[in-house]
């Protein structure tokens, strides 16, 4: 199931995501051998602005670009196929008590490791905080990089985890 009309109306009424377009088709997924090159085709007439910020992200059954005028990240993962113990090991203890999930917690390190290319991205998946996570309704929680400063980053940073079964997707921006 694709990314509900509802939950990108949420998304766009969110601090920095209000410019950002979002592109999503089960196409692009990485169960189809073509999708990149696919994805790359359908979207390069679009994406002709060279000023915009993208991120990609693809699983089994979905793909996923979005873009917009600050940097943005975003992750798309099939729920259940986020293990715990992987997890675990790129992430604090503390991250991992206070996440609603493991697969919320790797799709928001993953979307923050995606926005920060345009900042000085860590070598390491393991170096980025998450935190601050506040529960909006059943499908969405928010986070934010807590430390933003060891990336030379803005600290005005907001992310979305967004759950539409099987999915978890995470979208995070800087918006300053």
């Amino acid at each position: 199931m694709a990314l509900s009309s509802i939950l990108l109306e949420f998304l766009k009424k969110q601090p920095g995501f209000s410019d950002a377009q979002v592109f999503e088709k089960a196409a692009w997924g990485s169960q189809n051998p073509s999708h990149r090159t696919l994805m790359r085709e359908e979207l390069s007439a679009l994406f002709s602005d060279s000023t915009l910020h993208t991120s990609v992200s693809h699983c089994e059954g979905s793909g996923i670009v979005v873009a917009s005028r600050f940097p943005i990240g975003v992750d798309v993962e099939v729920s259940a196929r986020v293990e715990d113990k992987v997890v675990a090991r790129i992430s604090s203890l503390e991250e991992l008590k206070a996440a609603p999930n493991a697969a919320a917690l790797w799709s928001a390190k993953e979307a923050c490791f995606k926005a920060l290319r345009s900042y000085e991205q860590p070598s390491v998946i393991s170096k980025i905080s998450v935190g601050a996570w506040q529960n909006i309704d059943s499908q969405t929680e928010t986070y934010r990089l807590l430390n933003a400063e060891e990336f030379y980053s803005p600290f005005e940073n907001h992310g979305i985890v967004l759950f539409s079964e099987p999915f978890v997707y995470s979208f995070f921006v800087f918006h300053s």
